[in-house]
């Protein structure tokens, strides 16, 4: 069995995490743990991310050897990053193993709805293209 230690979590964010997934309540958790729902939720909010960030380090470890990755800025056009990945690939004579919707829609699902306006995104992220032609945005 893994340590708590040796990873991004708390004990009490991994707690939370265990009794919210057997299905109790915020208020429950919060009333065994003699805290407030409140605290509860944000511990819960802090959990999610630190896992959200794990996940994203071994994705980006995935993919250090994967030969196109495009770095997009804050402020960039999700449609005119779709074009830009499928003008890389030509040049390095890779096939992408997804049309340009696909691709469109793997960049809006993976930074989510609170990260784009008006189809520009509002944070930096990258897209990485395998030789392969599989596609990940991080």
């Amino acid at each position: 069995m893994v340590n708590i230690k040796d990873t991004h979590l708390t004990k009490r964010q991994f707690e939370v995490l265990r009794m919210r997934r057997e299905g109790r309540t915020l208020a429950k958790i919060a009333a065994e743990l003699r805290t407030s729902r409140s605290n509860v939720s944000a511990i819960l909010k802090t959990a999610e991310e630190n896992i959200g960030r794990a996940r994203n380090t071994l994705k980006l470890i995935e993919t250090i050897k994967w030969p196109i990755k495009i770095d997009v800025k804050a402020g960039s056009n999700v449609y005119e990053v779709s074009e830009r990945v499928f003008s890389k690939a030509d040049r390095k004579r890779i096939k992408v193993s997804h049309n340009y919707s696909e691709v469109v829609r793997l960049i809006t699902e993976t930074l989510g709805w609170k990260n784009l306006k008006r189809r520009k995104a509002l944070r930096d992220f990258a897209v990485m293209v395998s030789k392969e032609g599989m596609v990940e945005v991080i």
